[in-house]
């Protein structure tokens, strides 16, 4: 039953089923089915076309159906190897080989680890390995994961030669800030950020993530109360890369905090994770609070706390509001810095005042310094009639 590089392009080894003449023999006189063989070990390996080991699986015990050949594996561990060298380490409760290597039914607790540096973990409860083809068909349980990542779905097909991670019916993406291994122990609380989408294609060596359909999500900061409602985000696509964590959300883009009285819509942004900094060139329209602010290109900048608006800057709040060309606001204690041709208006007074540099800092407590290097600055203000009988 043994396969050479001469009669096929990939060699089949099956050293403990070659079966003497005399066995094969009295299958072949009997009509009765004979009862399975039960070796010891399994040891199922392939080559390539250039003779180098393409994969093998191992069992410490397995029941051989000569005349069916199928053979039901015990705890069976395989390897899949790349030009040779060996790329991923499989394993399974029990395992269904049929046709001598032709197909191999996995089930019970599946893992596939990714071997070297690069962190990947597949889990499974049913899998379908095609040696073959390079794939393996998973239709029930598939989740993978990376050092942050968890990504889930109802099927997918994972394509060893490709390194490819094709997630179907509604994948999940969640996503934590602490670094795990899957391999130890799995996180212990939830994720911080949770995605949902239509379809997803993930390349896990090299991170790049390319999703279609309708996207959804949520997101709770940390050490937010869990009675409290989260961030929840709606986007028309999702793409990025999960190693250097940074993402394209697809327009339109739509985010809530209810919590903080937060609110942003706009169109693609970019997002980095690690940094903490989120990013659009388009027109957007957002709320903080009291506060609504719009213009053309907004970074904000988590560490920082924050937001730049790159021009067509407009701030209100109740009782003021600011126009210039470009603004920078700090939300955590209302700093505000603002250039270009500019207008301040305060309803107190009926103030206006214009120039071409400001700082300072908003709210009715706030004071703010106008500035015009090279020109003037122009203040106009109604003053309050006094008590005199003959007010100015």
């Amino acid at each position: 039953m043994s396969r050479t590089p001469r009669r096929t392009a990939a060699g089949l080894l099956l050293p403990l089923l070659l079966l003497p003449a005399g066995c094969q023999r009295a299958q072949e006189t009997n009509q009765d089915p004979s009862p399975p063989f039960v070796f010891r070990s399994l040891d199922l390996r392939q080559q390539d076309r250039q003779g180098r080991p393409a994969w093998q699986l191992r069992s410490p015990e397995a029941r051989y159906d000569l005349r069916r050949r199928v053979a039901q594996a015990r705890d069976p561990e395989g390897v899949i190897f790349a030009k040779g060298e060996p790329l991923y380490r499989l394993s399974a409760t029990r395992g269904t080989v049929i046709n001598d290597g032709e197909a191999i039914l996995l089930e019970g607790t599946i893992r596939v680890d990714r071997l070297g540096e690069q962190l990947l973990q597949i889990r499974a409860s049913r899998a379908r390995w095609l040696p073959r083809r390079d794939r393996l068909i998973i239709d029930r349980g598939p989740e993978a994961f990376d050092r942050q990542n968890r990504l889930s779905a109802r099927r997918a097909i994972f394509k060893f030669d490709k390194g490819l991670l094709e997630m179907r019916g509604r994948p999940r993406l969640q996503h934590w800030a602490r670094p795990f291994d899957p391999r130890r122990a799995l996180p212990a609380g939830p994720p911080e950020t949770l995605l949902t989408v239509g379809k997803a294609d993930w390349y896990p060596a090299t991170g790049v993530l390319e999703t279609r359909g309708l996207v959804r999500g949520t997101r709770r900061p940390a050490g937010r109360a869990a009675d409290r409602p989260a961030q929840t985000l709606i986007a028309g696509s999702l793409s990025g890369n999960t190693l250097q964590q940074r993402y394209t959300l697809g327009s339109p883009v739509r985010f809530e905090d209810p919590a903080e009285g937060n609110a942003l819509t706009t169109g693609s942004v970019e997002i980095d994770l690690a940094a903490e900094r989120a990013t659009t060139d388009g027109s957007f329209q957002a709320r903080r609070g009291s506060l609504r602010a719009s213009g053309v290109g907004l970074e904000v900048d988590g560490k920082k706390e924050q937001a730049t608006i790159a021009a067509g800057c407009l701030i209100e709040q109740p009782g003021e509001s600011l126009r210039a060309d470009r603004c920078q606001w700090n939300w955590s204690n209302q700093a505000v810095e603002a250039d270009g041709p500019l207008e301040l208006r305060r309803s107190a007074n009926s103030q206006i005042t214009r120039g071409t540099r400001l700082r300072g800092r908003l709210g009715n407590d706030g004071t703010v310094e106008v500035t015009a290097p090279g020109g003037r600055v122009v203040s106009r203000f109604r003053a309050r009639p006094g008590r005199s009988a003959s007010p100015r």
